[in-house]
């Protein structure tokens, strides 16, 4: 859900920065952010189901290698209770998305 237009707001002081300068420091991962990225990438492109062999766990953990092999201590963040805004946000979603897949089944 995040922030509206927060990418728009950070721009003009934003910076990209390369992996190695975050080398011996200490990174928060938002692990619900990672965990959807993920699982948006490993669906079956023709049903919209999670693969079977469940990539989705390798690729969290490839993550974090790759964050150690650059020596970051990465901290995984679970941000705990859904609040309800953000739970209608997701279920009105999931609705238009079901709503969708019955359209274009029949």
């Amino acid at each position: 859900m995040g922030v509206k237009n927060l990418w728009r707001l950070l721009l003009p002081t934003g910076k990209r920065i390369s992996i190695e300068t975050l080398s011996h420091q200490t990174l928060a991962i938002d692990a619900s952010i990672w965990l959807t990225q993920i699982s948006k990438a490993c669906r079956d492109p023709e049903t919209g189901r999670l693969l079977p062999n469940r990539p989705h766990v390798r690729i969290f953990l490839l993550r974090l290698m790759r964050l150690l092999y650059h020596r970051i201590k990465p901290v995984v963040v679970f941000d705990g209770i859904m609040p309800e805004v953000k739970r209608r946000e997701l279920q009105r979603r999931r609705d238009r998305r079901e709503k969708l897949w019955r359209g274009i089944g029949e």
